[in-house]
């Protein structure tokens, strides 16, 4: 059993570790293309991009392990007496560190969610307290410009006094319209599982990631609000906000998405410059999920002889020759 669930956890660390480094080395290429989509799109495609090596390493190991699978997609042995197989570490020592290392890393991405979730729902019982629902939004009694959503599974938008004297009815319909995006969209859940599939990078790496990916999420709330009220008022109400905010010097709450927070004079011009972004069409959309999908099957085959002549190294015992 040990030699099983060591050599899955080997096999799907190593694998996630190299397909992080390639997606980091390919990165300034896919970049450029990405924010040259319609946000709603390539706010999409930016999260598949960064939870890929953590799902790809993961599924692949999977169907490594899975006699049916592994048969139908893993080519043949050079011999015939080689039976359809998984690649198995022999070594004991070799396997429990496997596993050590694999439960670890399992307990830390546990810690994680499960931190990030209890901070969170304490804020919104916090918040929930001092807020009082006014049909889409909760007020809170607070002399400083806030507007925020909060929560994973049902968020909610708060919207603080101060910033409700601060706005006129058009400013706070955009405003609205923006975080009833992110609402609609369980952005804060995105950035969660973002941050939870990319913990394998670290400084500078892992913030260029977030701060891309969070910048490409507001940018499609933006553009989501601009759909009903257009681009230029959008962009006005921006920059209002914005400059209220820093008058205030307001901090934003913990996993909270904040509407005039991050990157504002990047959003205003893209914005101002909505026409030159590119809409994929359902079918592009469709092929490429259907290439991810060949890719990851593909992969099944020389990950297993990998595997083996892995493991073979390593333990200098004869395995099958391929």
């Amino acid at each position: 059993m040990i030699n099983t669930v060591g050599t899955f956890s080997a096999i799907w660390l190593v694998l996630w570790i190299l397909l992080s480094i390639l997606f980091v080395i390919l990165y300034p290429l896919v970049r450029p293309r990405l924010f040259a989509l319609h946000p709603r799109y390539g706010s999409a495609l930016l999260l598949g991009y960064w939870t890929a090596p953590f799902l790809v390493s993961l599924l692949s190991t999977l169907f490594l392990f899975m006699p049916t699978v592994e048969t139908l997609l893993v080519n043949t042995h050079c011999h015939s007496d080689c039976q359809s197989h998984v690649p198995l570490i022999d070594s004991a020592g070799l396997a429990w560190f496997g596993f050590s290392v694999g439960s670890i890393v399992m307990i830390f991405l546990l810690v994680q969610f499960v931190s990030t979730m209890f901070r969170s729902l304490q804020l919104r019982k916090q918040f929930n307290i001092l807020g009082k629902a006014k049909g889409e939004y909760y007020a809170i009694s607070s002399a400083c410009p806030l507007v925020f959503t909060l929560g994973w599974w049902q968020p909610r938008i708060y919207v603080s006094d101060g910033l409700l004297k601060s706005c006129t009815e058009t400013d706070l319909s955009i405003i609205l319209q923006h975080e009833s995006a992110h609402k609609e969209r369980r952005d804060n859940l995105r950035l969660l599982l973002a941050r939870l599939c990319s913990a394998i990078l670290s400084g500078p790496l892992a913030r260029r990631l977030m701060t891309d990916l969070q910048l490409m999420t507001e940018q499609a709330c933006d553009f989501r609000a601009a759909e009903k009220h257009g681009h230029i008022a959008v962009a006005e109400t921006l920059l209002k906000v914005k400059r209220l905010l820093m008058a205030k010097s307001v901090t934003v709450p913990f996993s909270s998405l904040a509407f005039a927070e991050r990157e504002v004079e990047t959003r205003i011009m893209a914005l101002l410059k909505a026409g030159t972004r590119i809409s994929p069409r359902p079918w592009q959309m469709g092929a490429l999920g259907t290439l991810a999908v060949i890719c990851l099957l593909l992969l099944i085959s020389p990950l297993h002889h990998g595997s083996e002549w892995v493991i073979t190294f390593l333990t200098d015992s004869p395995l099958h020759a391929h």
